[in-house]
Protein backbone atom coordinates (compact mmCIF):
# COMPACT_ATOMS: atom_id res chain seq x y z
CA UNK A 1 0.00 0.00 0.00
CA UNK A 2 1.53 3.30 -0.89
CA UNK A 3 2.03 6.09 1.56
CA UNK A 4 -0.79 8.30 0.61
CA UNK A 5 -3.44 4.89 0.61
CA UNK A 6 -1.83 4.53 4.03
CA UNK A 7 -2.73 8.42 5.55
CA UNK A 8 -5.67 8.35 3.77
CA UNK A 9 -6.43 4.63 5.53
CA UNK A 10 -5.62 6.29 8.62
CA UNK A 11 -7.82 9.40 8.69
CA UNK A 12 -10.91 7.47 7.78
CA UNK A 13 -10.31 4.86 10.36
CA UNK A 14 -9.88 7.44 12.99
CA UNK A 15 -13.44 8.96 12.37
CA UNK A 16 -15.32 5.60 11.06
CA UNK A 17 -13.74 2.84 13.11
CA UNK A 18 -15.73 2.51 17.00
CA UNK A 19 -19.05 3.15 14.80
CA UNK A 20 -18.32 0.09 12.29
CA UNK A 21 -16.64 -1.66 14.90
CA UNK A 22 -19.93 -1.55 16.69
CA UNK A 23 -22.05 -2.48 13.87
CA UNK A 24 -20.13 -5.35 13.15
CA UNK A 25 -20.46 -6.24 16.26
CA UNK A 26 -24.07 -6.01 16.64
CA UNK A 27 -24.38 -7.65 13.37
CA UNK A 28 -22.44 -10.44 14.36
CA UNK A 29 -24.58 -10.39 18.18
CA UNK A 30 -27.67 -10.59 15.99
CA UNK A 31 -26.55 -13.24 13.31
CA UNK A 32 -25.70 -15.43 16.63
CA UNK A 33 -28.55 -15.19 18.67
CA UNK A 34 -30.50 -15.58 15.62
CA UNK A 35 -29.71 -18.56 15.33
CA UNK A 36 -29.14 -19.84 18.88
CA UNK A 37 -33.01 -18.99 19.24
CA UNK A 38 -33.98 -21.51 16.19
CA UNK A 39 -31.99 -24.56 17.24
CA UNK A 40 -32.89 -24.15 21.05
CA UNK A 41 -36.22 -24.28 19.62
CA UNK A 42 -34.99 -27.32 17.57
CA UNK A 43 -33.16 -29.14 20.41
CA UNK A 44 -35.88 -32.04 20.62
CA UNK A 45 -36.41 -33.12 17.37
CA UNK A 46 -32.48 -32.69 16.86
CA UNK A 47 -31.84 -34.77 20.08
CA UNK A 48 -34.48 -37.62 18.73
CA UNK A 49 -33.38 -37.75 15.34
CA UNK A 50 -29.68 -38.10 15.99
CA UNK A 51 -30.59 -40.40 19.49
CA UNK A 52 -28.24 -37.95 21.32
CA UNK A 53 -29.38 -36.12 24.49
CA UNK A 54 -28.54 -32.33 23.43
CA UNK A 55 -28.73 -29.39 26.33
CA UNK A 56 -29.00 -26.29 25.65
CA UNK A 57 -26.00 -25.49 27.72
CA UNK A 58 -23.88 -27.02 25.53
CA UNK A 59 -24.65 -24.18 22.86
CA UNK A 60 -22.44 -21.96 22.13
CA UNK A 61 -21.38 -19.17 19.78
CA UNK A 62 -19.55 -20.09 16.27
CA UNK A 63 -17.37 -17.18 15.12
CA UNK A 64 -14.93 -17.70 12.46
CA UNK A 65 -12.35 -15.56 12.52
CA UNK A 66 -12.64 -15.37 16.14
CA UNK A 67 -10.54 -12.14 16.21
CA UNK A 68 -9.94 -8.86 14.32
CA UNK A 69 -5.87 -9.52 13.52
CA UNK A 70 -6.21 -12.01 11.02
CA UNK A 71 -5.46 -10.79 7.57
CA UNK A 72 -7.67 -11.90 4.82
CA UNK A 73 -9.88 -14.43 6.41
CA UNK A 74 -11.02 -17.11 4.74
CA UNK A 75 -14.82 -18.16 5.37
CA UNK A 76 -15.94 -15.83 7.63
CA UNK A 77 -18.45 -17.65 9.65
CA UNK A 78 -21.52 -16.44 11.97
CA UNK A 79 -23.43 -19.24 13.81
CA UNK A 80 -23.58 -21.66 17.00
CA UNK A 81 -22.31 -24.65 18.13
CA UNK A 82 -22.47 -28.21 20.18
CA UNK A 83 -18.68 -29.49 20.12
CA UNK A 84 -18.00 -32.70 21.49
CA UNK A 85 -15.39 -33.39 19.75
CA UNK A 86 -13.11 -33.66 23.04
CA UNK A 87 -15.37 -35.95 24.58
CA UNK A 88 -17.27 -37.68 22.01
CA UNK A 89 -15.13 -37.11 18.38
CA UNK A 90 -18.02 -34.80 16.91
CA UNK A 91 -19.85 -31.23 16.68
CA UNK A 92 -22.98 -30.01 15.04
CA UNK A 93 -22.37 -26.42 13.76
CA UNK A 94 -25.59 -23.81 12.61
CA UNK A 95 -24.39 -20.73 10.72
CA UNK A 96 -24.30 -18.07 8.10
CA UNK A 97 -21.19 -18.34 6.21
CA UNK A 98 -19.85 -16.02 3.19
CA UNK A 99 -18.77 -18.74 0.13
CA UNK A 100 -17.30 -16.62 -2.89
CA UNK A 101 -19.53 -13.64 -1.82
CA UNK A 102 -22.77 -15.53 -1.28
CA UNK A 103 -24.63 -15.28 2.16
CA UNK A 104 -25.20 -19.19 2.54
CA UNK A 105 -27.22 -21.08 5.95
CA UNK A 106 -25.30 -24.16 6.51
CA UNK A 107 -26.13 -26.94 9.37
CA UNK A 108 -23.35 -29.42 9.97
CA UNK A 109 -22.06 -32.45 11.93
CA UNK A 110 -18.48 -32.38 12.10
CA UNK A 111 -16.71 -36.29 13.30
CA UNK A 112 -13.33 -36.72 14.12
CA UNK A 113 -13.07 -40.56 12.42
CA UNK A 114 -13.57 -39.69 8.90
CA UNK A 115 -14.10 -43.26 8.06
CA UNK A 116 -17.11 -42.81 10.23
CA UNK A 117 -18.33 -39.58 8.43
CA UNK A 118 -17.91 -41.79 4.76
CA UNK A 119 -20.09 -44.36 6.18
CA UNK A 120 -23.10 -41.49 7.64
CA UNK A 121 -22.45 -39.96 4.09
CA UNK A 122 -22.93 -43.02 1.96
CA UNK A 123 -26.38 -44.03 4.23
CA UNK A 124 -27.23 -40.30 3.67
CA UNK A 125 -27.00 -40.72 -0.26
CA UNK A 126 -29.39 -43.47 0.15
CA UNK A 127 -32.12 -41.15 1.88
CA UNK A 128 -31.38 -37.67 0.45
CA UNK A 129 -31.98 -35.98 -2.88
CA UNK A 130 -29.09 -36.19 -5.26
CA UNK A 131 -27.01 -33.34 -4.16
CA UNK A 132 -28.48 -32.37 -0.76
CA UNK A 133 -25.39 -33.29 1.80
CA UNK A 134 -21.80 -32.65 1.30
CA UNK A 135 -19.28 -34.60 2.45
CA UNK A 136 -16.49 -32.07 3.04
CA UNK A 137 -12.46 -32.28 3.57
CA UNK A 138 -13.64 -36.41 4.91
CA UNK A 139 -14.73 -34.98 8.32
CA UNK A 140 -17.73 -32.64 7.47
CA UNK A 141 -21.54 -33.71 6.42
CA UNK A 142 -23.59 -30.39 5.40
CA UNK A 143 -26.75 -29.09 4.31
CA UNK A 144 -26.03 -25.56 3.12
CA UNK A 145 -29.16 -22.92 1.55
CA UNK A 146 -28.65 -19.35 0.06
CA UNK A 147 -29.67 -16.19 1.97
CA UNK A 148 -31.36 -13.94 -0.24
CA UNK A 149 -29.84 -10.41 0.55
CA UNK A 150 -32.75 -8.80 -0.45
CA UNK A 151 -35.46 -10.69 1.46
CA UNK A 152 -33.51 -10.92 5.38
CA UNK A 153 -37.01 -11.34 6.96
CA UNK A 154 -36.76 -14.98 5.27
CA UNK A 155 -33.34 -15.30 7.66
CA UNK A 156 -35.05 -17.47 10.84
CA UNK A 157 -37.63 -19.64 8.95
CA UNK A 158 -34.83 -20.44 6.42
CA UNK A 159 -32.54 -21.86 9.24
CA UNK A 160 -35.12 -23.69 10.48
CA UNK A 161 -36.34 -25.31 7.49
CA UNK A 162 -32.65 -26.62 6.93
CA UNK A 163 -32.18 -27.35 10.67
CA UNK A 164 -35.25 -29.74 10.33
CA UNK A 165 -33.96 -31.04 7.01
CA UNK A 166 -30.78 -32.06 8.80
CA UNK A 167 -32.89 -33.51 11.47
CA UNK A 168 -34.69 -35.40 9.41
CA UNK A 169 -32.00 -36.67 7.36
CA UNK A 170 -30.34 -37.89 10.82
CA UNK A 171 -33.87 -39.68 11.44
CA UNK A 172 -34.16 -41.49 8.21
CA UNK A 173 -30.61 -43.07 8.73
CA UNK A 174 -31.18 -44.00 12.17
CA UNK A 175 -29.19 -41.57 14.01
CA UNK A 176 -25.42 -40.58 14.86
CA UNK A 177 -25.54 -42.98 17.98
CA UNK A 178 -25.84 -45.81 16.03
CA UNK A 179 -22.85 -44.96 13.74
CA UNK A 180 -20.62 -44.23 16.89
CA UNK A 181 -21.40 -47.55 18.47
CA UNK A 182 -20.02 -49.44 15.18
Amino acid sequence: MKEHEQTSLLVEGLTSYPKALAALNEFARLVTSTIQDVVEQELPSLSKALHVDLEREELGDYVRPNRLAIPNPKDAILGARIDRIGKSGWGLYFYLWWSKGTAMLCVSGWLRDARIADIIFAEFQNVAPKGAIVLDAGHELHISRRLPSDNPEQFPSLMRELTQEFSSLWAKVGGLERFLKA
